[in-house]
Formats: C-alpha cells, structure tokens, sequence
C-alpha cells in the first residue's frame, strides 16, 4: 500500500492533484520495503553528516508506513503546519532530504511550502530533480526563491523530458521570482513536454514575463494543462498582456485551467479576451478572473464567454463590478451553457435586487443546473431573496440541489439572505 504523510494539515489542491499522472497509481500493492527504510536510513545518517536534528513529522510518517507495511509516497513538510509553524526547515534539513530522496523510488508528491527556503535552498532541490525517477509534484509555495533559484529550476525543467523523472507539477506561488525569473520559466516552458500544472501566482511577475510564458504557450508548449499568473506586477492601464494571452488561446490545445485573478483586466481586456481566445478554443475548463476591473460594460463579453465556448465549466468573476446590468447580460446566456456549466463565482459584484432576480431566472432557465453558484457579498432585497429562496427549493425538491453560499430563512412573512457557513 502506499502511504500519504498528512501530519500537516490538507494537500495539494484538487486540480493539482487530479493532473498528476499516476500519483496515486499503486495504492493497495504491496510495499517494497527497502525504499521506505532506506530513505529513512538514509535521510538520518545525512542529517549527522550535516549536523542538522532530522525532522520529527518525516520520521514519524515513515516509522507509521513501515509499521503498516505500506509505501510512503507523499511526504508532507509545509512550515504553516501545526507541528512546523514555530520550528521551520532549515537549510540543511532540506540538503539533507534532498540528497536522501536522489534514488528513492516510492516518493511521488513532496510538500516543503512555507519554509523560507531561499536560492541557496532550492538549488539542492533542482539537483535532486535532475536525478529523481518517481518525483512528480513539488509544492515550494510561500518560500522565499528568487530569480536566481528560478533559473536555477528552470534549468533543470528545460530538458524535454522534465529532468530525471518527469515533474508534472510544480507550485511556486508566493515566491518573489521577479520579471527575471518568469522570463527563465516561460523559456523552459518552450521545451519541457512533461509539466502539467504551473502556479506562479502572486511572484511579482511583470509585463515581459506575462507575455513570455503565454508566447512559449502559444508557439512551442502544447502539453501544460493548467497556469495560474495570478496578481503580476502591471503598471500599464493598456491591457498588452491580455492580447497575448487571447492570441494564446487561440492556438493552444492543451490549456484546461487558467487563472487570471487580480491581472487588471477592464472591460476592453475583457472583450479582448473573450472574442479572440476564449472563444476559438476548445479546450479551456476553468477560467478565473478574479479580482479585476470588469464592470457592467464588460457584461456583454462575458456572457459571449458562456455561450460560445462549449467546454467551459466553471468561471469565477468575484471581486468585480459586474452591477445589474452586467448580472442581467450573464442571466441571458446562462441557458445556453446548461450541460456544460458546473460552477458559477459572482459574489462580491455589486449586483442589486434586479440582476439578482435575472440570475435566479437564468439558472432556473437552464435544463441541467450548476452544481456550485456564488452570489453572496451582493445586496439582496425583498424581490432577490424570494427569487433565490424559491429557485433553491425547486432545486432540493427535483433532487439536484444547488451548493451556494447564501441561505434563505423565512422570518414573520419575510425572507432573508444570510451567508451560508463554509463546509
């Protein structure tokens, strides 16, 4: 059996995990002993050689899979863990880990986010994933790698086939790589055909390694399924980059996740976006925008978005200024998206009583209903409340119910809208 390390608290995001090829593969097979001791034989004769304490959460998972004669396959070290917040990483424990993990063949999924690890840091791990055969998912989420330790990844990611095993993915969001270090991925991006999943979310990004990562997605990297260039540092107002994202787009056959949040995208971007990459691929999944500044002008555009691409199941709007206007433009296409529209995000849009009235009569519109709807932090009135109060009864009662994050309660005569406690 395998064996997942969840002394910390969660894992890696579904989609994530869900891209990751055959991360899973071999639960319920028997143990190959002599992975897992080795790797903890190994891991503590070089943390004496380093002169570093081994970490008690890692030798603990692998004492508990050995114990159940079980692989360890998920080794699970995030600093914002109960048992790691007041006692992170240190450099050596992760040289030493790393030089452990060189010939190990039952690790497939290594979580070290939130360490403060630096370039120093992470060039230890680009060593180990030029000779790894198993790894295929690296969290590094939340360190402290800058444009030098991304090259230094990048370097290691350039070869075809993704260095020694074969990274699928790869989280660095959180991490001040810099313009120079998203030119030195985007560049890796060109050549790498293994990596499915990109977080470069919140790295302080600018406008060149914006357009870089979506030129190499464009002309040489067909095989990345999902990207996130979350919150870049843009002081333009002209919107370049969306062009080059939507000219991505268009080529691009491989794409299933993008996010986009907080990228300052207006009403043209939007436009952009939508009549010249959204809606020639064929691909594209989920698309997040947001955060940005989308307004009632760019209702229109999104609800092209809805009914022209046909395999998009799930947009997230939250945080703009859609207003009612923009509420009723996406109301009106929502019945065209009915079968293929699974998840709806427009809470927080500035959306009054009547383009709140207009969203429950478009979904109630739609012959199969999204299973997921958002629409809290907009201002529901009498008229909205009841609207919302009716569609998700008829929802329950036909067996499909709705997940939203708004309850209604009827109080003397009159319903009222309250947000409904996260699960």
């Amino acid at each position: 059996r395998r064996f997942h390390n969840t002394a910390a608290t969660g894992q890696l995001g579904r989609a994530r995990t869900s891209l990751l090829p055959g991360a899973r593969a071999g639960s319920g097979q028997r143990c190959k002993m002599p992975g897992t001791r080795e790797l903890r034989d190994t891991y503590v004769e070089k943390c004496k050689d380093f002169v570093c304490d081994p970490c008690k959460p890692l030798i603990g998972a692998i004492n508990h899979a050995l114990s159940h004669d079980a692989e360890l396959s998920f080794i699970k070290l995030n600093g914002n863990s109960k048992e790691l917040f007041t006692k992170r990483l240190e450099y050596m424990q992760v040289f030493a880990l790393a030089e452990s993990l060189h010939v190990n063949n039952t690790v497939v999924e290594v979580d070290l986010s939130y360490n403060n690890i630096d370039d120093a840091g992470v060039q230890t791990i680009a060593r180990l994933l030029k000779v790894n055969r198993t790894l295929k998912a690296l969290n590094l989420a939340g360190n402290n790698i800058g444009p030098e330790g991304a090259a230094k990844l990048a370097d290691c990611l350039a070869d075809p086939g993704g260095g020694g095993g074969g990274l699928a993915v790869l989280n660095l969001r959180g991490n001040p790589i810099g313009e120079a270090g998203g030119m030195a991925l985007a560049e890796m991006l060109r050549t790498n055909k293994t990596l499915l999943d990109l977080d470069l979310g919140d790295c302080e990004l600018g406008m060149k390694s914006l357009v870089s990562v979506a030129a190499a997605l464009k002309e040489g990297n067909g095989t990345l399924q999902a990207i996130s260039l979350e919150n870049p540092r843009l002081t333009t107002v002209q919107e370049e980059h969306v062009g080059h994202v939507a000219r991505m787009l268009a080529v691009n056959s491989g794409l299933r996740v993008l996010k986009l949040g907080k990228c300052a995208v207006r009403d043209f971007g939007v436009e952009t976006l939508a009549a010249y990459g959204v809606c020639a691929n064929e691909t594209l999944e989920v698309l997040d925008l947001r955060c940005n500044k989308i307004s009632e002008v760019g209702g229109a555009s999104v609800a092209r978005i809805l009914t022209d691409n046909a395999a998009l199941r799930s947009i997230n709007l939250s945080g703009n200024a859609l207003a009612d206007r923009g509420a009723q433009a996406v109301a009106a296409a929502l019945p065209a998206a009915a079968g293929t529209l699974v998840e709806l995000d427009l809470t927080c849009n500035s959306i009054n009583d009547a383009g709140l009235c207009a969203l429950a009569a478009g979904i109630r519109a739609m012959e199969a209903k999204p299973a997921v709807v958002k629409v809290w932090g907009n201002f529901f009135g009498p008229s909205a409340a009841r609207a919302w109060a009716t569609l998700l009864d008829e929802c329950w009662a036909a067996g499909a119910p709705i997940r939203t994050d708004i309850q209604c309660h009827g109080v003397d005569g009159d319903i009222h809208v309250v947000r409904a406690s996260e699960e």
